[in-house]
């Protein structure tokens, strides 16, 4: 095996001949620039590599604190609290194309807090009439002529009556504007 000779050049020719580059005479002008920043960096550096046994058994030491620490009870964990997030997202789809049902909905009079009142008071009704008519005997589950005859005479079914009267009134009212109105007649 023949062996060539490399010329040996000289190291302050070698620099030479790379400051004679410009990106290497621009980087070192750069550096140059922010020598202050490398030397804090430097010493920042060797200040770290200095305390690194400190810092690792503090590390280790918060690790192990935090590993025995047990969580609270009723903290979900982690895992569940990511597939809660997901359902979320997946319901927000949706959500976001009801808005203008719902904001429809509470523009109009179904908002109204009288309206929720009244509709609470229908349904205790409905439960209490429902729970009447099981519990109650044949007799008064099918009443005939003359007991709803006798209910006519009772304050509150009269009472009821005139609320179902009323509001068929008004229910007629309401229908008649809206025969009446442009848009009906198209």
């Amino acid at each position: 095996m023949v062996v060539v000779a490399q010329p040996v050049q000289d190291p302050v020719s070698q620099l030479a001949a790379r400051l004679d580059d410009p990106a290497v005479a621009q980087s070192l002008h750069q550096l140059l620039d922010h020598a202050d920043l490398l030397a804090i960096l430097v010493i920042g550096l060797d200040g770290l590599a200095r305390r690194s046994d400190a810092i690792t058994g503090a590390m280790v030491e918060s690790l192990a604190e935090l590993r025995a620490v047990e969580r609270p009870a009723g903290l979900p964990d982690a895992a569940h609290l990511l597939q809660i997030a997901q359902q979320l997202g997946g319901m927000v789809g949706p959500a976001v194309d009801m808005l203008p049902t719902v904001e429809y909905l509470l523009r109009s009079d179904l908002g109204d807090t009288r309206v929720i009142d009244v509709a609470a008071m229908a349904s205790r009704a409905i439960v209490a009439g429902s729970q009447a008519a099981e519990t109650g005997s044949e007799k008064e589950r099918r009443p005939g002529f003359f007991a709803l005859w006798r209910a006519f005479r009772d304050e509150d079914t009269r009472r009821a009556l005139g609320f179902g009267l009323g509001v068929a009134k008004a229910l007629g009212r309401e229908l008649k504007a809206v025969e009446n109105s442009p848009t009906a007649q198209d």
